[in-house]
């Protein structure tokens, strides 16, 4: 397994997009893509602007003295990506608002999983760490000490027991600790849920309330409170074989779902977000997924190119 730390993927994405551009060759499907991209998230938008400027403002770097254009050109090496924004753009301090420089500097172990791809760890602890797709995790583990900090995406940790030293989640919105059981983490927009599928976990939020969670919960939080919480739903693991099971949840809540398993940009249109779903979807063929929604939901979905799918409702 691989110690080098992963970047950002939004930071490599945005690259490739300012890749693209300097090909000349951006036709205005592409723009389109790219406003909907950068239109996903404020931290898309974020970060995209933040390399542009970067662009202009790498003076003591490795790639002092090149223009955008070489740079650029340079940048399609997934490895010099990877230099630039370890060294050029945490070197200007370009970093810091989208927490590139802790991805770099932090010490520990980072393990990460791409698009459509599911992986297991055993841990230095003992414990098992599943990762969904487009999923990353810094661990690290002293004599004592144990923990885990969700970087992104969507998490399974079965913890190894251990009384004197228990296991520490580390969220961007809190902290979560359990002796042991098996605890599921995932980001939800600007949200993250906890699920403890066995035995109980500590919840401490950023702003300081704590709460105990008991087992077979599924709790919705942010940084200041609990948003959500009631019983864990019987399906809440069926992603580690590689399916997605829904009853009546939004049309949104399962293209998050899928969004990890495609490639390029997938837009909801609104207007359809909040329709009703029920189904077994295969994760990992994601075209049969969305055939089987288009078949039974007044939705219509388009595929430009490999670039961007649209999803929106059904024309009469």
């Amino acid at each position: 397994m691989s110690k080098q730390p992963l970047s950002d993927p939004v930071a490599e994405e945005a690259i490739g997009w300012l890749v693209q551009i300097q090909s000349g060759e951006f036709c205005a499907a592409q723009q389109q893509a790219l406003d909907a991209w950068r239109a996903t998230s404020a931290h898309h938008q974020r970060v995209y602007e933040q390399l542009i400027a970067g662009l202009d403002q790498l003076k003591a770097s490795p790639w002092r003295g090149r223009s955008s254009a070489q740079l650029l050109r340079s940048l399609e090496q997934p490895n010099s990506r990877r230099s630039f924004l370890r060294t050029s753009l945490c070197a200007v301090g370009l970093a810091a608002g989208v927490g590139w420089v802790s991805r770099f500097e932090d010490p520990g172990q980072t393990y990460a999983t791409g698009t459509a791809q599911r992986r297991t760890w055993q841990l230095a602890d003992g414990s098992l760490l599943n990762l969904n797709a487009r999923s990353q995790v810094l661990s690290r583990f002293a004599e004592e000490q144990r923990s885990l900090e969700l970087r992104a995406g969507e998490i399974l940790v079965n913890v190894a027991a251990n009384t004197l030293h228990p296991l520490q989640l580390n969220t961007r919105a809190g902290r979560i600790t359990a002796i042991t059981g098996r605890l599921l983490l995932s980001e939800q927009g600007s949200a993250v849920r906890l699920v403890t599928l066995d035995g109980y976990a500590l919840l401490r939020l950023e702003g300081g309330a704590e709460q105990r969670v008991e087992s077979h919960q599924s709790t919705l939080f942010d940084h200041q409170r609990i948003l959500v919480q009631g019983p864990m739903l019987p399906t809440e693991t069926a992603w580690l074989d590689g399916w997605l099971v829904v009853r009546n949840q939004t049309l949104a809540s399962v293209v998050e779902a899928i969004r990890p398993y495609r490639d390029g940009i997938v837009r909801l249109d609104p207007t359809v977000a909040g329709l009703r779903v029920s189904g077994r979807f295969p994760l990992d063929d994601s075209r049969q997924t969305l055939e089987a929604l288009e078949q039974s939901l007044p939705i219509r979905v388009t595929q430009w190119g490999g670039l961007l799918l649209l999803i929106g409702a059904r024309v009469s």
